[in-house]
């Protein structure tokens, strides 16, 4: 369901996009070449799913003794504004574009809930900092329109923190998960220089799982260290603004 509404988002934003393109004089001269490093900017949406998973034997701590190991769990999803940076070189052959593309984007997803194993005390959270992408770019042009599909490497930093507000322990990861990206999106020449457009980016940053301890507020360790498996996605729609280098 998330992913329809991305794409439908994605859907307006280009009619958005083409009707800007309309009102933008095209340049005279040949055809245009999309050919070039270029460097740029993104805005938009990213709507993030987070699964914080307990992998050991319960005995005390965030989890219950009534609840087998590997199925008690926190699950969070959150919808929030994701912007960043982008860098990449593509050539022209015919009409078809072949590229790749390299970017950096922070977000917004953060996500706390109420623990429905201890209602009464605890609380959790999920949260994806920050993302990067590696990705190969085939696109076909009309002219100054250019339509790609995308994939590659996808990393990203996320976060995951359990709190006990009655006995006052905490226990936090932030690890950096590996995974993949796939897309597509359009872009528009505005100019011979710059060029708008708009992208859609599934981004699954894969599990890790990791073991710390419960840290009291007045820092000395818990008994019980915890170890959960924490996975992550998102579905991405971005506003892209680039500037190509050369000529």
């Amino acid at each position: 369901m998330n992913r329809l509404i991305a794409i439908v988002a994605l859907a307006g934003l280009s009619a958005t996009a083409a009707s800007a393109a309309d009102m933008v004089s095209p340049v005279a001269g040949s055809p245009y070449d999309w050919s070039g490093f270029y460097a740029g900017a993104h805005i938009g949406v990213a709507n993030g799913d987070i699964k914080a998973t307990d992998v050991t034997q319960p005995d005390g701590g965030f989890f219950t003794d009534a609840v087998p190991a590997g199925t008690e769990g926190f699950h969070f999803r959150d919808t929030n504004i994701a912007g960043g940076v982008h860098v990449g070189a593509q050539y022209q052959w015919n009409q078809f574009v072949l590229g790749g593309e390299a970017s950096w984007t922070a977000t917004g997803i953060r996500k706390t809930v109420v623990s429905p194993y201890f209602p009464d005390s605890d609380t959790e959270t999920g949260r994806i900092q920050h993302y990067a992408t590696v990705v190969g770019r085939i696109g076909y042009a009309f002219d100054r329109v250019l339509i790609y599909a995308k994939g590659g490497y996808a990393g990203g930093e996320v976060g995951f923190k359990a709190r006990d507000n009655d006995a006052l322990v905490t226990y936090e990861q932030h690890d950096w998960h590996n995974g993949y990206a796939i897309g597509a999106g359009i872009d528009y020449a505005l100019t011979d220089k710059l060029s708008l457009g708009v992208d859609y980016t599934h981004i699954d940053l894969g599990s890790k799982t990791s073991t710390g301890p419960n840290v009291f507020d007045n820092g000395s360790l818990g008994n019980n260290p915890e170890t959960y498996k924490v996975k992550a996605r998102a579905e991405v729609v971005m506003a892209r603004l680039s500037y190509k280098f050369g000529n």
